[in-house]
């Protein structure tokens, strides 16, 4: 599988992506006790999280920037982060999905970085983040398909759309009890540099190696001027 990185996103300061392939993986295994004080602790963090200092968070505005540079609504589509953090303070919990879905909800909290996750044997062909280049639609994961307009910030396979906004991942490609390997995405934005978002990645696939101890993980860097593959 190969990953290209277009000349419209790297105009917004998205210079390199960042990905993770963590093999052998089991999405419904229990989390340990000590994952579960984790995820607790994380849902406590940001339960107590004051709100105005997070939406001036140097990553969070990174986030909502780009969004103003394609001219999208930040309302309409709030930082992943952000979004989570409002939604743990209005319901006192944060939902809870799969073991591996919960993982890097949580290192979101933490890092604040929007991690896209997908079912890597779903995907076809190639990965090309790009921004859009003619209209299409996205089908999100549990919820009506959306009208993607040219401009709009996506990565795709030959099939269709796996993610947008940075906010969205799509249905065809969610991480399922089916699933067996996984490709974890961090687009990041301007403010975001490539040793952060490796090492949170790096914590992710390090807590999903705890509760599926078979399970491998290696990290890559796309970028413009290298080919960057996963067999």
């Amino acid at each position: 599988m190969k990953f290209y990185l277009r000349d419209s996103l790297v105009q917004l300061g998205m210079t390199a992506i960042v990905l993770a392939k963590v093999t052998n993986v089991t999405p419904d295994v229990p989390l340990t006790k000590e994952l579960e004080n984790y995820i607790t602790a994380s849902e406590e963090l940001a339960a107590n999280y004051d709100r105005e200092a997070i939406r001036v968070h140097s990553v969070i505005a990174g986030y909502r920037a780009k969004m103003q540079a394609i001219g999208q609504s930040v309302k309409k589509n709030p930082p992943t982060a952000e979004a989570l953090i409002k939604n743990i303070q209005r319901r006192g919990s944060m939902p809870r999905v799969n073991s591996i879905v919960d993982l890097y909800n949580a290192e979101a909290l933490h890092s604040f970085l929007a991690i896209g996750a997908h079912d890597f044997d779903t995907i076809t062909e190639f990965v090309e983040f790009t921004r859009a280049y003619e209209a299409t639609v996205f089908f999100p994961i549990g919820s009506n398909e959306k009208q993607v307009s040219v401009g709009d910030i996506i990565y795709r396979d030959q099939k269709g759309v796996m993610a947008y906004l940075d906010a969205r991942d799509g249905e065809a490609y969610k991480i399922t009890p089916k699933t067996k390997n996984l490709l974890l995405i961090m687009q990041g934005n301007a403010n975001t540099d490539v040793p952060s978002r490796i090492a949170a990645l790096k914590r992710v696939c390090e807590n999903i190696k705890k509760i599926c101890p078979l399970s491998a993980y290696e990290i890559a860097v796309v970028t413009q001027k290298d080919d960057t593959f996963f067999e």
